[in-house]
């Protein structure tokens, strides 16, 4: 429900069907309350030598607590499972969760949804949420046909933040699932969503092209990381075989729905490929690094470039899933540095956690001098979703 007062702002979600010729989309529209929260520079003057600030010591650790939109009455629970990720588009800031579900306690009725979507009310405190209408990631035609045929169930998953890719566009890879019941075997593919905001009508369009999708059976480019630099995306993967190598395929912002423009790293050759790799066995050479470190169950970890560090940095969860550690290098794709920096132990074991640069003006203004942590944990029988602020000395 808005709050009185507040104008509504319609959030329109498209899926493409199978068939990219038909092109029939299904869509759906809530209302969004018209919050702002100020956004980090996404364009900054990329300088790579030398880096600064590496020793990565801290200044001070803000707890701002749960992700949850506390406007709900006390009886109502509502839990998301995998990491919370964020996207700020045209200063609007968008939490984007995967399987999500809502329990009232008093009655015990459990509602669940594929995907939620809630805004950031105020960027003084991000724990603070504003609950949209869920599902914001929808089904194609195929997988509600299977969904409702055989009673599967339908179930997303992003691992890492959006990037965004334009003033008014950002894009994000989500894992999509069918299982549970049914003759066929569980569908699973990880799938390119792209947001786009239109500041007039006031929309946000959220559209899975069919021409994006991995299966089991590839790299799932985008799905481990993103990050962009001066127009061209690169996508990280992480390798299915050993589990700790990292790949990278990157594509132009402009034409990143387009496959055919996408290349693939090699690092033993130090050069770009049209073609695309399969991981049908380990290909470490050709990796930019491992991370024998990398916890089992990773969501996926954050790279980005911190002016404050002057240096691209590569943040993830170790495997002891309470350590918060730390690579830098001078470029997206290496050298990366051998050792990595412990930045922030968290109090309880975690399933995943990401790290973005503080996307508010508050201060400090130098990007990268403040991060955004958050985190997913299962605790006593239930999932929690938190965030902190670091600010680095």
């Amino acid at each position: 429900m808005l709050q009185p007062g507040l104008l509504a702002v319609v959030v329109f979600v498209y899926a493409a069907t199978v068939s990219a010729a038909t092109a029939a989309a299904a869509y759906t529209a809530f209302p969004v309350p018209p919050i702002k929260t100020p956004h980090y520079d996404t364009d900054p003057a990329y300088e790579v030598s030398p880096g600064i600030n590496l020793d990565f010591a801290v200044d001070y650790v803000n707890d701002w607590g749960n992700l949850t939109d506390w406007s709900k009455s006390s009886t109502i629970l509502t839990q998301h499972y995998g990491p919370p990720t964020f996207c700020s588009i045209q200063s609007r800031g968008f939490w984007l969760f995967g399987s999500t579900f809502v329990q009232e306690l008093d009655s015990g009725n459990l509602n669940s949804f594929s995907s939620s979507i809630s805004m950031a009310k105020t960027f003084a405190h991000p724990g603070w949420l504003v609950d949209l209408q869920p599902p914001p990631i929808p089904a194609t035609p195929y997988e509600s046909e299977v969904d409702q045929t055989y009673f599967m169930n339908f179930s997303t998953l992003p691992h890492t933040h959006c990037a965004v890719i334009g003033s008014n566009k950002a894009v994000q890879l989500w894992d999509t699932r069918l299982d549970d019941c049914g003759p066929p075997t569980p569908f699973t593919r990880t799938s390119l969503v792209v947001y786009e905001f239109d500041a007039e009508g006031n929309t946000l369009t959220v559209t899975r092209p069919v021409t994006i999708s991995f299966t089991p059976e590839e790299y799932h480019y985008g799905s481990f990381a993103t990050t962009v630099v001066k127009g061209l995306v690169y996508l990280y993967a992480l390798d299915p075989v050993s589990n700790q190598d990292v790949h990278v395929a990157s594509a132009p912002s402009a034409t990143i729905e387009d496959k055919s423009t996408w290349s693939y790293w090699d690092q033993s050759l130090g050069s770009w490929s049209p073609t695309e790799p399969l991981p049908t066995a380990r290909r470490q050479s050709a990796a930019i690094l491992s991370l024998p470190n990398l916890a089992y169950y990773n969501g996926g970890v954050s790279v980005f470039y911190s002016a404050y560090h002057n240096s691209y940095l590569m943040f993830f969860l170790a495997r002891d899933h309470v350590s918060l550690r730390v690579k830098y290098s001078p470029t997206p794709l290496g050298p990366w540095s051998i050792n990595d920096t412990l930045v922030f132990t968290f109090p309880t074991y975690l399933q995943s956690a990401l790290v973005t640069p503080v996307p508010f003006q508050t201060g400090p203004r130098i990007a990268g001098q403040a991060i955004l942590i958050t985190s997913a944990a299962f605790e006593s029988f239930i999932y929690v979703t938190r965030a902190w602020k670091l600010k680095f000395a």
